[in-house]
């Protein structure tokens, strides 16, 4: 659905092309946009080019008229929300719109990038108009019988309640003559988000089956992970919300039988939630009472215990004509005193990934993961055998890790992106 001031009519704007060579213009009015496209996988490149063939496409926003910045998120129901900015760019920098478009949960792929299209094709209209090519644009506006419009009642009527249900399970074998591999895959979750009120509850379980025909006989590996994680949160204006947060998880690798915590939690967000799918920067804290139950004794002498930790988070996440930048800090330090200072479990996790556009064509790309892990109280006291080890199924002990990922890429030549060719374009 398209946002409307008055909700009443459906403007159908269809560009039509009234003779097959353009007229000659004067020389200070352009033939048609240069359009450089910003939207990542939220749209199909392709069907946008055959829908809207009457601009120029370029790669890159210098030297494009218009800019189309396309981010979204998504929606309590299972859809998505999507924010559409035109941006002028030269002599049409004084001109920036702004459209919103959603999907339902129910969509299916061709209907959202058709009605996602469509919102691209609204909203150069008024860039189109500067243009040789809007000199020829119709405007068509069916007029809606008043007696055929819903009631606002009957459409904010919703059998559910906002309520929405999901449950997916997928498993899969492969193998050849020595090796054979069996994966099973659970998902489950139930939502319910409101403007006030934010209630989630999901759940996972994962089962790995591996068996390897050695020389020394069979090996057989089994690694299993699953969680379920509830919240409760209560929107407390445009910047703060407080809520409940609840997780439970059992892990093979991580000597977990048994691991449940509930934590109260509060958030404060820098920018108004409402300006998010582009600008994003908050700070959350939390306080988990966690109970872990283990599979084997840990290096600290237990089998079941109850913990208490402190967990800060702050995270921001950017996107703008200039490119994107993520970066979030997570502190975690375990208050149960293992005779001990209070703080000596701790963990810190910092995270950084930036896609940058530094000149025309060239982008930096950055993505950096360090922690400094100092709160493995799961390790089993006895060591892991190298099997285990190899395949995965128990973790070794470590006091840091690290990720690091760096790239550039550069196109050049011609600016132009408007031919549509799939002739070899699946590789399977």
């Amino acid at each position: 659905m398209f946002s409307s001031n008055s909700g009443q009519f459906f403007l159908l704007i269809v560009c039509t092309f009234l003779v097959v060579m353009p007229a000659r213009a004067q020389d200070d009015v352009p033939e048609t946009l240069n359009v450089f496209l910003d939207c990542g996988r939220s749209c199909d490149f392709d069907y946008v080019r055959r829908t809207i063939p009457y601009v120029n496409y370029v790669r890159d926003r210098v030297g494009s008229d218009v800019h189309v910045l396309i981010t979204n998120q998504g929606t309590g129901s299972g859809g998505r929300n999507y924010e559409l900015k035109f941006l002028g760019q030269g002599a049409l920098s004084s001109m920036v719109e702004e459209m919103m478009y959603a999907t339902s949960s129910t969509d299916t792929d061709a209907e959202r990038r058709a009605g996602l299209t469509e919102a691209i094709a609204r909203g150069l209209v008024r860039f189109l108009l500067t243009t040789e090519v809007g000199q020829r644009i119709q405007i068509t506006v069916p007029v809606v019988e008043q007696s055929s419009l819903p009631e606002t009642e009957e459409i904010i009527d919703d059998p559910w309640n906002f309520w929405v249900f999901n449950v997916r399970m997928t498993g899969s074998m492969e193998g050849q003559e020595a090796e054979r591999q069996t994966q099973v895959e659970t998902r489950v979750s139930a939502d319910r988000v409101t403007e006030e009120w934010k209630f989630g509850l999901s759940g996972r379980f994962d089962y790995e089956e591996n068996e390897f025909d050695l020389s020394s006989g069979t090996v057989r590996s089994i690694n299993r992970n699953g969680n379920v994680y509830g919240q409760l949160i209560k929107s407390l204006g445009a910047h703060w919300s407080a809520g409940m947060t609840t997780y439970s998880n059992t892990s093979s690798s991580n000597n977990t039988d048994l691991s449940m915590s509930i934590s109260p939690t509060v958030e404060f967000a820098f920018f108004p939630y409402s300006q998010t799918s582009t600008r994003d920067f908050r700070a959350r804290y939390e306080v988990n009472i966690r109970r872990n139950q283990y599979e084997e004794l840990t290096v600290y002498n237990k089998m079941d215990q109850v913990l208490v930790q402190n967990q800060l988070m702050i995270f921001s996440n950017f996107r703008q004509p200039w490119g994107s930048a993520r970066a979030s800090i997570s502190l975690e330090s375990y208050v149960t005193d293992f005779e001990e200072s209070l703080f000596d479990l701790y963990n810190i996790r910092f995270r950084t990934e930036f896609d940058i556009r530094v000149a025309r064509g060239l982008s930096l790309t950055t993505d950096v993961e360090l922690s400094s892990v100092h709160d493995q109280i799961w390790l089993p006291a006895q060591q892991s055998n190298d099997e285990d080890v190899l395949l995965g199924n128990k973790n070794l002990p470590t006091s840091f890790e690290y990720e690091v990922s760096l790239g550039f890429s550069y196109r050049f030549g011609s600016i132009y992106n408007n031919v549509v060719n799939p002739r070899f374009g699946y590789n399977y």
